[in-house]
């Protein structure tokens, strides 16, 4: 059985690596993170704890505790709460949340990795995605754990050959062995796999590593006697080009070098892995509120497409919640499993765009990376792309969107070599792509070719009855992040909720929900809370009050519904119906200018 001491020894030996992996997370979740042993030791850290690594945290502290449970903490109450009360930092905490989860190897506490926030801003993000972060957390967990277990075979190579081949030959990453001469002693099929040699399972006897990998790693070790972690490095074959992330190991024997473990993974797939556990989360069309019949019917046709390969092109205002029904769709597809990459065509320059999309070749231009870059199109591989905006799109892209819609090939910027690629495409914009294709701004073509299921999502002021429900959505999230208890709104309230045209849609409902949670004091959120929400819609000279404001929405809404069912006294008395108001009101409200 390993001791204590040990797995600590053997976490202090790949401190780069867990540094690494702690840079990775705070730039994945925006969050600053540290990462201790089982003595409490600091051994990784972003922000004010970068510079205490190799202190001691406080014992009595949230973290002794984690090691003691086994179990993930969260702690929303930094410096007030029951796990706090025994730390010496309690009295002067700067953190406003955090999440702490063990680093179990072999059901073994290796030692704990921790997220926190420093303000509000952040708090709200780390409770909104509260359950995407600690499943984040326990992927990365498992990572560092899974390192220790490299380091733990490595330690026994030499002793248990056989069991390691049986091990290595199932391990999802590259491991070939070579003797002081750069000879090649073993090779695992992963790895042969890598570099695009499948003879060599049929015959590497005698091979030497400089003849097929001559700027491998492996070899710089063995001649400076030196081991590397986590080194990025460069492979190329004919036309099998590609970037590795390698750790080598040397193999001594009375202190003398005798052979070296190589261990190496592709580097396009671990992005492609960041990016599937990072845009993981609840998106089923379960999340998506609305009673009404048009936001009904745009999920049932959204289920019905779901399963297939076509591209959906979504239509809507700002607000009508485009990426999430994509999301949805991507969620209920075969190709859940792989990655969702969003893309907004009109938040990044002309200049970008293109090489955000399909990736650039080596030192395709001045600045670039040496090794080259990943586009969206290729980290979506098996997966699903959104385009957000493609109105947006400028046309010399278009024309070379389209080619990869018909070839599922691209080429990177400055490339040469075509990549196949494997993606559904859902496509969404805010404008009327067809007068853009009168101006000569949108390519018809395109058009045709991403509008295969067209999917118009209706703006919230023609799905009145979505509002209440979308109300009390969003008051049970905002209650709970604020720590409240508003019950809902006024009569008041809701009336000039439901009789507001929504132009923001959605997101705007929600916006003014947080707002009027914010300044509410009582139990219910009043006119006057949520009315400086609304100045910078009106000029004050339009209205002289509200109450005025009010009747002219009651007036548009009272238009909206007939406008539906007719004007004639049967769609008279139905919209009268619907809007649970007497035939003498309807006239009323009709009447108010």
């Amino acid at each position: 059985m390993i001791g204590k001491g040990i797995l600590n020894i053997m976490l202090h030996r790949m401190s780069k690596s867990v540094q690494q992996i702690a840079n990775a997370i705070a730039t994945a979740l925006e969050s600053n993170v540290t990462i201790v042993d089982n003595n409490l030791v600091r051994i990784a850290g972003t922000g004010p704890y970068f510079e205490k690594i190799k202190e001691k945290v406080p014992k009595k502290s949230v973290y002794d505790q984690v090691l003691k449970d086994k179990a993930t903490i969260v702690i929303e109450q930094p410096g007030k709460e029951a796990y706090c009360l025994g730390c010496a930092l309690s009295r002067n905490c700067v953190e406003t949340y955090e999440i702490c989860t063990p680093i179990i190897w072999q059901e073994r506490v290796v030692g704990v990795i921790a997220i926190f926030a420093f303000d509000q801003q952040q708090r709200d993000i780390m409770i909104a995605k509260k359950e995407q972060y600690l499943n984040f957390l326990k992927n990365m967990s498992d990572l560092i754990a899974s390192k220790v277990g490299e380091y733990k075979l490595f330690e026994d190579v030499n002793t248990y050959n056989k069991e390691l081949d049986i091990i290595i030959q199932n391990v999802n990453q590259g491991v070939l062995c070579v003797n002081n001469n750069g000879q090649l002693k073993y090779i695992n099929q992963k790895a042969r796999s890598l570099l695009a040699l499948p003879w060599l399972a049929a015959n590497f006897s005698g091979l030497n590593l400089r003849d097929i990998w001559p700027q491998s790693i492996a070899l710089k070790a063995l001649t400076e006697e030196k081991e590397f972690y986590d080194h990025q490095e460069y492979y190329s074959i004919e036309e099998h080009k590609k970037n590795f992330l390698s750790t080598v190991r040397l193999i001594q024997k009375e202190a003398q070098v005798i052979g070296a473990v190589k261990i190496f993974t592709d580097l396009e797939n671990m992005q492609r892995s960041v990016y599937r556990i990072t845009s993981s989360g609840s998106w089923s069309f379960d999340n998506i509120i609305g009673i009404s019949e048009k936001i009904k019917e745009n999920k049932r046709k959204a289920r019905q497409v779901a399963g297939h390969d076509s591209t959906v092109l979504i239509i809507g205002e700002s607000g009508t919640g485009k990426e999430v029904f994509a999301r949805a769709i991507h969620q209920a597809s075969a190709r859940a499993d792989y990655p969702f990459i969003a893309i907004n065509c009109s938040a990044i320059p002309e200049t970008l765009l293109e090489s955000e999309l399909f990736g650039y070749a080596t030192g395709a231009f001045t600045g670039a990376s040496k090794k080259g870059k990943l586009g969206k199109f290729e980290l979506a591989h098996q997966g699903t792309i959104f385009l957000d905006e493609i109105g947006d799109m400028p046309l010399f892209l278009q024309a070379k969107l389209l080619r990869v819609l018909q070839e599922k090939k691209l080429t990177r910027v400055g490339g040469v070599k075509m990549t196949a690629v494997d993606v559904r495409v859902i496509a969404a914009t805010n404008q009327n792509i067809e007068e853009l294709i009168a101006k000569k701004m949108f390519r018809k073509d395109l058009y045709y070719r991403i509008n295969v299921i067209p999917l118009h999502l209706s703006p919230l002021r023609e799905r009145i009855s979505d509002i209440r429900v979308l109300v009390d959505h969003f008051l049970s999230i905002y209650n709970h992040r604020f720590q409240k208890k508003i019950i809902g709104f006024t009569a008041e309230a809701m009336k000039f909720l439901l009789a507001y045209d929504w132009p923001g849609n959605v997101r705007e409902l929600e916006n003014v929900i947080e707002y009027g949670i914010n300044f509410c004091s009582g139990n219910y959120i009043g006119l006057a809370d949520i009315e400086g929400r609304f100045k910078l819609h009106f000029r004050e000279e339009d209205y002289n009050s509200l109450k005025e404001l009010v009747q002219k929405y009651e007036r548009e809404v009272v238009i909206n519904f007939l406008n539906q069912y007719g004007w004639d006294e049967d769609g008279k008395e139905r919209a009268a119906e619907r809007l649970a108001i007497s035939r003498a009101t309807l006239y009323r409200k009709l009447s108010q200018n």
